[in-house]
């Protein structure tokens, strides 16, 4: 049976995800030359800005994160995930997966289409995505999978002696130019049992549009899921989208390219996220980024920087993704051997401060807003207790990034 490993790493709006897998006896009547199934998870045809299309990625990524912060294991703290990185390293798997296993895969997925070049860089956003597969010389991937993801994903295919301890250096290397080396290292070493890495490395690096300013950082209580303590906080009173409902707040910062934004979401003083997590679809969310209606906000917000890393096995399979990490797996679209997924870790970074965002999340909630306030009557929007945020396509409402703020590390 194959091990398949996959890591995801956001670093300063960085995300990387590596899969390994390891190999196992060959399947009675399958070549290395076969044809894998045409039943592709993308949309052949299809615009990836599509309305569908679009619409089934912020249901994929809302999916994603509500179950990582609804796992036991991850009950208080901090959690950060990436579905844009998620959702394209579990695409380009799922191209090789046949049967129950890709049915399951795809339904992950809400049937989203990762496939293509949809994220924008601009004068004052950076973004970029790269997607790369690490072979074992000798070990035999279908022609058709590797055609495949030269042609939708635009990955780089590389065969290694996975013996040779270059081999690791070059991968790492490879996700630190990927990712402006806010990921220096992604695998420590390489078991005799692997054969392979997907890597996807997601970057993004962008200034606010109304900048904090440093004069008007200073200390105060968060009072976070560990206890209180005094960390430094930002502020700024400006005119943002404003929304809010039954006690909980969210605001809409712009970027300075206006190509992305983050949302913040701040529940009421009794409430609990999940609570407001349960709430959200994906047209709540979607209303809620694309909002007009603005109002004069006093907002205080903590900075923060954040690390964290997780298993997402039991994650996928809450949203249904059992075969995979099974015996019974059918990734007979990559290769002729027996294989299934061991795991699936997620290792994020993300950094906030007064000129702008190194990495971010999402989480928003579709409500009702507020109307416009008096310009000499600001709203108050103390961020000082765990909330929620996210990283967003302004246009599209597509997740690159989701958080849930427990506690600030300092």
């Amino acid at each position: 049976m194959v091990r398949i490993n996959q890591i995801i790493k956001c670093l300063a709006c960085v995300g990387v995800i590596t899969a390994v897998v390891a190999c196992g006896a060959q399947r009675k009547g399958a070549s290395s030359q076969d044809v894998s199934s045409s039943d592709s998870i993308t949309a052949a045809g299809e615009s990836v800005n599509s309305e569908s299309v679009v619409y089934n990625r912020i249901h994929f990524g809302l999916n994603l994160f509500s179950k990582a912060v609804a796992d036991k294991n991850l009950a208080s703290g901090n959690v950060v995930v990436s579905p844009y990185s998620a959702g394209m390293a579990l695409s380009m798997l799922a191209d090789g997966a046949n049967g129950v296993t890709k049915d399951e895969l795809k339904s992950a997925l809400s049937d989203a289409v990762y496939s293509g070049d949809f994220l924008k860089s601009t004068k004052n956003t950076t973004i970029s995505s790269a997607n790369s597969i690490w072979i074992k010389d000798g070990f035999s991937v279908k022609e058709n999978y590797i055609a495949n993801l030269e042609n939708s994903y635009k990955a780089q295919i590389n065969i290694r002696d996975f013996s040779d301890n270059g081999t690791v250096k070059e991968i790492n290397k490879w996700c630190s130019n990927k990712t402006a080396g806010r990921i220096p290292q992604i695998i420590d070493e390489i078991s005799p049992d692997q054969v392979m890495f997907l890597l996807n490395a997601l970057y993004f690096k962008s200034s606010w549009a109304s900048a904090f300013d440093k004069k008007n950082t200073f200390d105060a209580e968060f009072h976070g899921e560990n206890g209180d303590d005094k960390v430094p906080f930002m502020h700024q009173t400006e005119i943002f989208t404003y929304g809010e409902v039954d006690g909980n707040q969210y605001v809409v910062l712009p970027y300075k390219s206006d190509e992305y934004r983050m949302v913040i979401c701040l529940p009421s003083e009794n409430a609990e996220i999940s609570t407001l997590l349960g709430a959200l679809d994906a047209d709540t969310f979607r209303n809620a980024v694309f909002s007009r209606r603005t109002s004069k906000v006093a907002l205080s917000l903590p900075k923060f920087r954040v690390n964290t890393a997780l298993t997402l096995n039991g994650i996928l399979r809450a949203l249904g993704v059992q075969r995979a990490f099974t015996g019974t797996a059918d990734f007979s679209g990559i290769t002729g051997s027996s294989v299934a997924v061991d795991e699936v870790r997620q290792k994020c970074f993300v950094e906030v401060s007064e000129e702008g965002t190194e990495a971010a999340a999402v989480t928003s909630i579709g409500v009702r807003f507020t109307s416009v306030m008096p310009e000499d009557r600001p709203v108050v929007m103390n961020v000082n207790r765990p909330f929620v945020f996210a990283i967003v396509d302004s246009e599209t409402a597509d997740i690159l990034f989701a958080g849930k703020i427990g506690t600030i590390e300092k």
